[in-house]
């Protein structure tokens, strides 16, 4: 595969997959696999006013990548995308990539704010806010409903590559095309699309009225399953494979390429039990196990 996919792979996967693996973690042993974002986190993108229509970038992958670059480009976002394309392509891979570690360190910035901010910060940052002109402040939420956008759509598409070995950003537009089975995945990884994505919404209205009840049971039989039914015993080290997974790449990487991925994000290789080469491979079948690839 292309080196700058490659090596995309590899940098998201130590910056994105610590976190992920904790958030998988809390899901798994204070909820028995329901998932359910953290209460400041669901307060802000409902206050906002992002709400669930989130959902909709599922239709197109491409969606959730313009949230990205909308929240760090939030004026002349379509003119600034065709500049930075252009110098992306006479740019080196590490110095991409250096650029994408600052947008991560940014992204750490902003949700310490939201997060770990004393009253006292909050107040100040309220006042701050208040005293922008009204144009700011709406360019100021835009870049929060982006950010909040982009950081749930990634997390439960690639929990759905995990658990289903398909993406939302795959199994949305099947769905769409009228398969079932897909639908009812789909809404067993994100239910918020029953709320906020159109064609889910309006299917879901049309099947309680008895209108396909073999459908109907399906989804209400996945939505009774919680998405993270088999045990996850290493949440990060699954986050590692499936954030690579997303590339189409997890094969394409040698044991050891990972073993070096795991190192940089902070894994321990003896709680992982990725001692070695040998025990990597072991876990990246247990990997495949477990997610319910379709045949």
């Amino acid at each position: 595969m292309p080196e700058l996919e490659k090596s995309l792979a590899s940098r998201l996967a130590v910056l994105l997959a610590p976190e992920c693996g904790k958030t998988l973690a809390a899901f798994r042993e204070k909820r028995d696999g329901w998932v359910k974002f953290p209460p400041m986190l669901e307060q802000a993108r409902n206050n906002s006013g992002l709400g669930d229509v989130y959902v909709q970038t599922y239709d197109d992958e491409r969606r959730i990548h313009g949230c990205a670059f909308r929240w760090a480009f939030p004026r002349n976002t379509n003119e600034e995308i065709k500049e930075l394309d252009e110098e992306l392509r006479q740019t080196p891979v590490d110095s991409i990539l250096e650029w994408i570690d600052e947008c991560a360190e940014d992204i750490d910035d902003e949700l310490d704010a939201l997060f770990n901010a004393t009253d006292s910060e909050r107040e100040e940052a309220l006042k701050q806010f208040e005293a922008m002109s009204e144009e700011d402040r709406v360019a100021e939420m835009h870049r929060l409903q982006n950010l909040l956008a982009f950081i749930y759509a990634y997390f439960y598409s690639v929990m759905s590559l995990m658990v289903h070995g398909q993406k939302l950003t795959v199994l949305v537009p099947l769905a769409i095309q009228g398969d079932k089975e897909a639908f009812a995945k789909a809404v067993q990884v994100d239910r918020n699309l029953l709320k906020g994505h159109p064609y889910f919404r309006e299917t879901f209205d049309r099947l309680q009225t008895g209108d396909d009840p073999d459908f109907l049971r399906s989804v209400l039989g996945h939505m009774g399953r919680p998405p993270l039914q088999g045990k996850i015993r290493f949440p990060t080290l699954y986050m590692v494979f499936a954030i690579i997974d997303s590339f189409g790449c997890l094969d394409d990487f040698t044991s050891q390429e990972i073993l070096d991925i795991c190192d940089k994000a902070g894994l321990d290789r003896f709680q992982n039990r990725i001692e070695d080469e040998g025990y990597l491979n072991k876990r990246r079948a247990e990997y495949r196990r477990f997610q319910r690839i379709p045949k």
